[in-house]
C-alpha cells in the first residue's frame, strides 16, 4: 500500500511539473515572438530602408516560432501585402505555408480558412480554376461565408459552368451580410443571365 501510495504521488509530482514547465515554456516563447513580430510590423510598416532587419525578423519568427499566432499573423499579412503588389507565386507559397502550420486538431481554424480563400483567389488570378475549385472543396457547406461561394461561382465561370456558377452565387447572395456585398453578386448574376 505504502509502495502503490508514493508511486501515485511520483506520478502526480511528474505530471504537474511537467505541466508547469511546458505553459511557462510556452509562455516565454509567445512573449519572445511577440517582441519579434512587433519589431517585423514596424519595419514592414515602414520604409523600405529597414526591409533588412524585417526579413531577418520574418525569417526569425518563421524558423524558430512558427506555431505561434505572431508567425502565422505576420505570414498571412506579408502574403496579403505580396498579393495586392501582384507578386502572386511568393503570396501563394506564403499562404500554403500559413494553411499548413494552422491546420490540424491545435490549429488556428480562422487562420486556415483565411489561408484557403486567398488561395483560391490567387489561383483565380492565375486562371487556375480547377485549383481554386479544388482548395475550397473541404470547406463544410452549411457553415460557409458568402466569400467562399462567391469564389467558387467565379472558378466555375472560369471553367464556363455557367449554371453552377449561378448556384454559387445565388448562396453567396442568401449569405450576404452588407450591401456592397449584395450589389456586386447581383451584377454577377445579371451578367450570367444574359
Amino acid at each position: 500500500n505504502k509502495n502503490t501510495l508514493l508511486m501515485i504521488f511520483f506520478i502526480i509530482s511528474i505530471i504537474l511539473i511537467s505541466s508547469i514547465s511546458y505553459k511557462s515554456y510556452t509562455s516565454s516563447k509567445n512573449a519572445r515572438a511577440a517582441e519579434i513580430y512587433d519589431s517585423w510590423f514596424l519595419s514592414f510598416s515602414a520604409d523600405s530602408s529597414q526591409a533588412i532587419d524585417g526579413n531577418e525578423n520574418f525569417n526569425e519568427l518563421q524558423d524558430n516560432y512558427s506555431s505561434t499566432g505572431y508567425a502565422q499573423l505576420a505570414r498571412m499579412i506579408r502574403g496579403s501585402s505580396l498579393a495586392r503588389d501582384g507578386n502572386l507565386d511568393v503570396a501563394l507559397n506564403d499562404f500554403n505555408e500559413l494553411m499548413e502550420e494552422s491546420s490540424g486538431l491545435f490549429g488556428n481554424k480562422i487562420l486556415y480558412s483565411i489561408a484557403k480563400i486567398n488561395i483560391a483567389r490567387i489561383e483565380l488570378s492565375k486562371k487556375n480554376y480547377s485549383n481554386a475549385l479544388e482548395i475550397l472543396e473541404s470547406f463544410n457547406s452549411d457553415s460557409e461565408h458568402s466569400l467562399v461561394y462567391e469564389v467558387k461561382g467565379d472558378a466555375l465561370l472560369g471553367l464556363e459552368k455557367n449554371n453552377l456558377a449561378l448556384d454559387q452565387y445565388s448562396l453567396a447572395l442568401e449569405n450576404a451580410q452588407n450591401e456592397s456585398h449584395k450589389s456586386i453578386l447581383k451584377m454577377k448574376i445579371n451578367k450570367i443571365d444574359k
